[in-house]
């Protein structure tokens, strides 16, 4: 796998309160720059393996896509790994929540791409590196802001 982006932040809130509203997709578009629409396509709790959502979201210079994305693994208010189908990155992403102090918690965002040969490894990773890595430091801090101001 190579890595495309990753970042972390600590948030006041709960270590489940964070985790609970991250991992689910459905509240990524309100965090997340670039996520336009993320909708569930069936009836599977957010924090469970199988889930299946179908993810819009903008691509420079092409307007919008689209991938399928489904939950691969899950501990329990703490990690979920989901991985995608979009054939040039193959995405795989990580949300990690850690408590670090009583009522705070630090979350982890990773992307990979599961494709690592080819043409994509030296035109399209890095250019998704770039864009993912600006991304995700703008999502978390919309996604701290957001947690902070539930409390």
């Amino acid at each position: 796998m190579y890595l495309l982006a990753q970042a972390a932040v600590v948030v006041e809130c709960p270590q489940r309160v964070a985790f609970d509203y991250a991992a689910n997709l459905v509240n990524f578009p309100a965090w997340f720059p670039g996520v336009l629409r993320m909708t569930t396509t069936d009836g599977l709790p957010f924090d469970t393996v199988g889930k299946q959502y179908r993810e819009e979201f903008a691509q420079p210079m092409r307007g919008r896509g689209v991938v399928a994305i489904r939950v691969v693994e899950v501990e329990p208010g703490t990690r979920i790994v989901t991985e995608g189908t979009l054939a040039s990155v193959l995405p795989r992403m990580e949300i990690v929540c850690r408590q670090t102090a009583p009522g705070a918690c630090e979350v982890v965002w990773r992307m990979f791409s599961r494709r690592t040969t080819g043409w994509s490894r030296f035109i399209v990773l890095p250019l998704a590196r770039r864009l993912m890595t600006r991304r995700a430091r703008q999502g978390l801090q919309v996604l701290k802001q957001h947690l902070e101001d539930a409390r």
